[in-house]
Formats: C-alpha cells, structure tokens, sequence
C-alpha cells in the first residue's frame, strides 16, 4: 500500500508550476509567497502519491481557466 505525501505549489511568473514537498510549515505557501512578484497562485497543502500525481494535481488547478 503506497503512502500519500504532503505537497503544496504555486504558478511561476514565468508559466512553470512549482511542487513542493510540504513538512507542515504553513509559512511555506502563506507569508514566504505573499509580496512575491514570482509567485502568481498559491496552493495550499494536498495529499498526492508521487510528484507526478501532485504536479497534475496541480496542473489543473493553477491553470484551470476562470469560467464567466
């Protein structure tokens, strides 16, 4: 039975997602983010298997198009 993992991640200004591990610091995602012009989206901590399962995790959701 495989282990579910912590992640969190942001959209890069430059279009790159970011993942990153999460160890429970919510520093990580709240004030080392807020004022940073790299950092366009934030998302918070979620449990992934692997980093692929957490970079698709957060695929969809940092590039999810605004619906009208």
């Amino acid at each position: 039975m495989s282990k579910m993992i912590w992640w969190w991640g942001y959209l890069h200004a430059n279009g790159k997602i970011a993942v990153k591990r999460w160890f429970g610091d919510h520093a990580d995602y709240t004030t080392d983010c807020d004022g940073n012009d790299f950092v366009k989206k934030v998302q918070k901590p979620f449990q992934a298997l692997n980093k692929e399962k957490a970079l698709e995790f957060l695929t969809n959701k940092l590039t999810k198009k605004e619906q009208l």
